[in-house]
């Protein structure tokens, strides 16, 4: 639960690229985040825009009808988000790295590193199905 000092916003998202482009105005609209520098905002953006988006590929498989969720946190620690879909979840184990030599000429796959980088922390809670990023 988040202490009186975090603050918590939640999006709903459609599972459409269109729904995608809704995603900088949310931000926006989280208290702090303009506060940021462009650096880290781009950061955030890229991360969030990339999880939200895999939620509705992978999760949702692009059904309209099926939404994304996503939960952000702030308080004095950083910035929490948290992304729900839809589908069955996911082992990140499984995941091939893209710089392993089979994955090199793939045009997918390489979410998960980016996120990874940019990113204090990414768990994916496989009780909750969530995916939880921290920053």
């Amino acid at each position: 639960m988040p202490d009186k000092k975090s603050i918590k916003k939640s999006f709903i998202f459609q599972s459409t690229f269109e729904e995608l482009e809704k995603l900088d105005k949310c931000l926006n609209s989280v208290k702090g985040y303009e506060e940021l520098s462009e650096d880290k905002q781009y950061e955030i953006m890229l991360v969030l825009s990339e999880a939200v988006n895999n939620a509705m590929v992978h999760g949702n498989e692009l059904d309209s009808s099926k939404r994304v969720t996503l939960d952000i946190t702030t308080s004095p620690e950083g910035l929490t988000a948290e992304i729900y879909d839809e589908g069955a979840g996911f082992i990140p184990s499984e995941l091939v790295h893209p710089l392993d030599q089979q994955a090199m000429l793939r045009d997918h796959g390489r979410g998960w590193f980016l996120m990874q980088h940019y990113s204090s922390s990414i768990e994916w809670d496989n009780a909750q199905k969530c995916l939880r990023i921290s920053f």
